[in-house]
């Protein structure tokens, strides 16, 4: 018995050595080959990861960017600004029918500087004095002349060749789809490319879709535990906690050195949409550095336009912030490619990838079905045009070779790469490998996605403040640790060596559950802090009852050891189902909060869930093992340390006569 507390007392001192570890380095990077690289940093205490709501971050909403389409390459570069007046202000048709929905896009922007000659009203002034009777009195010299001459001013226009015009859906019929290039190739010159899309509306599947897109991708991207849903028919909410705010480099052609300049700046740049901005320059400088809260595309043209009117030319104008790189990975529409493998042997671990030209522009359609030939499910695939002629060549090379492959990719992202039995003629194959029904949904979804690719548009975005700021989110660990130390007080004030035995075992597993949730990692965000909460008072209740069926052991007379061993027993049911049922409804509230978009839900549960799973093991095997070395340290004997009550002996039964 002693060899066995003194082993489960070393795994136990090493389990707690390796959280107080993972807690102990605010920073965890791990990489050992054949491992999982293990990389953990989180903003707030121990390392951990804070979400949106103790820590702040991006908003964005997406929404399907359905309608016409029209790319334009124009020949000579036009003026962005009149082009967009234009655009606003056409009239199509008997009705005067407006572009309904219009966006203009730039796909080249840049800035161009003019000089204009000032007005040189010298010449006037000379004729109103002749003509009051007044001779002019000649210049000293020829520099006197020149250097009243005014300087010409100096002008910045936005320029663009390629641009995208984005409109509500028009039909084959409306005249504004059919009289746009000549409209505009009339005021703005010869047009050298001129295509045009219909987007319409998306299926749930291809939002579902978009929406498996963007997940790959923010992942990838590395934001912590974003909350990504879709909301309504054609929208998409993305949270991302710690990703926010804006940094804009402002390079001016000359040294900003008057005063009233530097005054102004700050001026211009709250009239233009900034917020809560600091400013990094000072006079004599050319490039000043403003950070910010999150600005838009038009806080920026407002800004550009301002500082360039009222201080001077602006050389460059660079904005870059926490979410740019997710905004620039969302906005992407999916990719899906098909490449031949070539693998060194039959389990493929190595192997290279060869490009074959085919594409999801050459998929017919992709769905799941049942398997026709045997158990399970299947995704049936059907390519069209050119794609069928390649996917024919490839499958009749490599048809059972098991060192080839045909890998599918979505956005650079390996989604399968199955063995082809056959030779396909006719583009139509199936993908097999036990699929249940909800993989192959998936599967076909993603290839759908990346058929039907449904591009984004940005239609809001925001920071978000944390719910709790810093001096909140500090008393409240204040108000939890003043609680844990009441509920540790009165343990050990109650029950005594037992109440210590618990306290011990109550910061083991704060430690621990605090080790895992940043290992694995979790976000922690209200709902997180709340379930894990909750689990410390069934940690504390689940000792109570071990306790409290020791004391009723001590009053019938057994010793220390037999009453630890009897009460654990006792209580062990009791504990046990008491914690199942609570982890099972924790699994029901993740299934439903997984499918119905609750994270609030989803995060009480699986906070709650490590919280209980953990506590079981630290009531059961932490506190019974120090129950046990207290035993084998001589504290046997001293069994009113263990208990409340004063110890009263049963009295043997008096013998018959």
């Amino acid at each position: 018995m002693r060899a066995r507390s003194i082993r489960l007392s070393i795994g136990i001192l090493l389990i707690l050595g390796i959280a107080l570890a993972a807690l102990g380095f605010k920073t965890i990077n791990i990489d050992i080959p054949g491992f999982p690289e293990v990389n953990r940093d989180g903003s707030g205490p121990f390392g951990l990861k804070l979400g949106l709501d103790l820590r702040g971050g991006g908003h964005l909403v997406y929404q399907a960017d359905t309608g016409s389409r029209f790319d334009l390459t124009f020949a000579e570069p036009v003026d962005f600004s009149e082009l967009s007046a234009a655009l606003n202000d056409l009239r199509f048709g008997a009705d005067e029918l407006a572009l309904e929905g219009l966006q203009i896009i730039p796909r080249d922007l840049s800035l161009t500087q003019s000089e204009i000659p000032a007005a040189d009203d010298s010449e006037s002034s000379t004729e109103s004095q002749v003509e009051d009777g007044e001779t002019a009195a000649p210049a000293d010299d020829a520099d006197t002349a020149e250097d009243e001459t005014p300087a010409p001013e100096v002008v910045v226009t936005p320029v663009v060749t390629r641009v995208q015009i984005r409109t509500s859906l028009f039909t084959d019929s409306d005249p504004r789809r059919t009289e746009l290039r000549s409209r505009l190739a009339e005021q703005f010159g010869e047009i050298s490319l001129f295509q045009v899309s219909d987007i319409g509306e998306p299926t749930r599947d291809q939002m579902e879709g978009v929406l498996d897109n963007i997940n790959r991708r923010v992942n990838r991207f590395g934001t912590e535990e974003p909350i990504i849903q879709i909301f309504g028919d054609d929208r998409i909410i993305v949270q991302l906690p710690g990703a926010s705010g804006s940094v804009s480099e402002i390079r001016f052609a000359e040294p900003v050195i008057e005063t009233e300049d530097l005054t102004a700046l700050p001026i211009l740049l709250e009239s233009a949409g900034f917020e809560d901005f600091e400013i990094d320059g000072s006079s004599g400088d050319r490039t000043f550095r403003v950070t910010s809260d999150t600005i838009g595309s038009a806080i920026q043209s407002a800004a550009l336009s301002s500082l360039g009117e009222q201080i001077g030319p602006i050389e460059s104008f660079e904005v870059t912030s926490g979410i740019d790189e997710a905004k620039d990975l969302i906005g992407q529409t999916a990719s899906l490619e098909f490449k031949e493998r070539t693998c060194q042997t039959e389990l493929c671990i190595n192997f290279t990838d060869s490009d074959l030209g085919l594409t999801g522009d050459d998929l017919r359609r992709a769905e799941a079905g049942t398997d026709p030939l045997g158990v399970g499910w299947v995704v049936n695939i059907e390519f069209r045009g050119p794609g069928t002629d390649v996917f024919s060549d490839l499958t009749r090379r490599i048809q059972n070779v098991e060192t080839k492959r045909i890998a599918v990719f979505m956005d650079d992202e390996e989604l399968v790469a199955p063995v082809a039995r056959a030779w396909i003629r006719d583009g139509r194959t199936q993908v097999s490998g036990n699929f249940t029904r909800d993989e192959a949904r998936t599967l076909a979804i993603q290839l759908e996605s990346g058929r039907l690719p449904v591009p984004l548009k940005l239609i809001q975005e925001s920071d978000v403040d944390a719910l709790l700021g810093s001096e909140s989110l500090r008393n409240s660990l204040l108000a939890g640790l003043v609680g844990l130390g009441l509920v540790l007080v009165f343990m050990v004030v109650y029950y005594r060596m037992a109440g210590v035995v618990a306290a011990a075992a109550l910061v083991f597993y704060a430690i621990v559950v605090l080790a895992i949730f940043k290992m694995i990692p979790i976000t922690l965000e209200l709902a997180h802090i709340g379930g894990f909460i909750l689990s410390i008072g069934m940690a504390v209740d689940a000792n109570v009852l071990i306790f409290e069926r020791m004391k009723e052991e001590v009053r019938i007379g057994r010793t220390l050891a037999s009453s630890m061993e009897v009460g654990f027993s006792r209580a062990w049911p009791a504990i046990r189902d008491s914690n199942i049922s609570t982890m099972i409804t924790c699994l029901v509230l993740l299934w439903f909060g997984d499918r119905l978009g609750g994270g609030l839900v989803t995060g009480v549960a699986i906070s709650l869930f490590i919280g209980v799973a953990v506590s079981m093991f630290t009531a059961v095997i932490v506190s019974r093992n120090l129950l046990q070395l207290m035993a084998f340290v001589g504290l046997g004997g001293r069994i009113n340390l263990f208990t409340p009550e004063p110890v009263q002996r049963a009295q043997p039964a008096a013998g018959s006569r």
